[in-house]
């Protein structure tokens, strides 16, 4: 335990990257001794030099980091635990120092990690397409990992928890903070069917100069990154280029050539990207990089029906009731459907959420839902 409170110590010193805290570790042998060295020894490291924050020895944050954590569920993983993600430690020395992490990291190296990425502002055939391929992915046994966005991200998250598959959300805020706000109900399920992640200690706000950190944790993390909907110079997009950069598979959905959201996926397959029209091209293209981590290809009428079985499972009282007065080609109001059940709006928006987690409803503009046909 005292050595991780000295890395956090040393991560949180001011003009001390990530580059740095990796280079001092290598050259004094731990953090400890990091630690107690002075000026003249900080001097030696080639590419830090004499840092003055490095004078500053006071623990209090560290400590306070170290609570924060103890109470909130954190747990830490640092580069040098044996927990830590191998292809995260491949893409450069600018692999995050420690990660925390609210559930339970699957074991990312013996599994097909695949990212998918996109707009925030998302069209409703994007979400459609990033929905179905996540599902059809975990039903194949990968694990799909997002970043928690609105619109692409938050599609492929349900898309996973529908299947009832694992799923990691990485953040560009800590991991005690739910980034966007309305994400709480999902963030809930991720961490209860996998783990949220950040780089970032608790209490960290999602300020934009975090994400582009946060995008090569994306792409670092997975063998392959898929891209759904977004601009050219979008993050969705630096992120697969993080991972063409990282000599990580990089495919993309197509979309209209008059759309804008489709410049992003169709300049990326200009450079190289495999355009995808399903998981099963996305998993016939790896399975001959990565024949171990091929766990169960199934992605007909068996998938189907274990996406039907899911669906079928005795529901809760207050489910079952507003998915009898939904129907599947008539969308249906959030207004009405608490008038005709009597259930308050608050308890029908959070069944709802979870009706739709698990496949058995749409939602529509305009706060409409429907019966999903599936």
């Amino acid at each position: 335990m005292k050595e991780l409170l000295y890395q956090l110590w040393l991560g949180s010193c001011k003009g001390i990257s990530t580059v740095k805290v990796h280079r001092l570790r290598e050259f004094f042998g731990s953090f400890e001794a990091v630690y107690k060295v002075g000026m003249d020894d900080y001097s030696r490291v080639e590419g830090v030099g004499a840092e003055a924050s490095l004078l500053n020895k006071n623990l209090d944050h560290a400590r306070r980091i170290l609570e924060d954590c103890d109470r909130l569920g954190i747990d830490i993983i640092s580069y040098y635990d044996e927990r830590y993600p191998r292809r995260l430690k491949e893409i450069d020395k600018a692999a995050p120092a420690q990660l925390y992490v609210k559930g339970k990291l699957p074991p990312v190296d013996n599994l097909l990690t695949i990212a998918i990425v996109g707009a925030r502002r998302s069209s409703l055939y994007g979400n459609a397409c990033a929905d179905r391929i996540a599902q059809e992915l975990t039903q194949a046994g990968a694990v799909v990992v997002s970043g928690m966005a609105r619109g692409i991200d938050t599609a492929a998250h349900r898309g996973a928890l529908k299947a009832n598959g694992e799923t990691i959300a990485v953040l560009g805020c800590g991991v005690d903070i739910c980034y966007p706000p309305e994400n709480e109900e999902i963030k809930k399920m991720i961490e209860a069917h996998g783990a949220v992640i950040s780089e970032l200690p608790p209490g960290e706000p999602p300020l934009a100069s975090n994400f582009p950190a946060r995008n090569r944790i994306i792409s670092g993390i997975s063998v392959a990154t898929v891209m759904v909907e977004g601009k050219a110079t979008s993050g969705s997009a630096i992120t697969a280029r993080f991972a063409m950069e990282q000599g990580r598979e990089t495919f993309c959905v197509p979309g209209g050539i008059d759309k804008e959201l489709s410049v992003g996926p169709h300049s990326l397959i200009r450079d190289g990207a495999r355009l995808i029209t399903s998981a099963r091209d996305i998993i016939t293209d790896l399975s001959f990089d990565y024949p171990e981590l091929m766990v169960d290809v199934f992605l007909g009428d068996e998938a189907q029906e274990r996406i039907s079985a899911a669906r079928t499972e005795k529901l809760p009282p207050e489910q079952r009731l507003i998915a009898k007065v939904l129907k599947p080609d008539f969308p249906t109001h959030i207004d009405e459907i608490c008038h005709k059940t009597g259930i308050e709006t608050a308890v029908v928006n959070q069944c709802l959420l979870m009706l739709e987690i698990n496949g058995i409803v749409v939602s529509l503009p305009g706060r409409q839902y429907i019966l999903s046909n599936k």
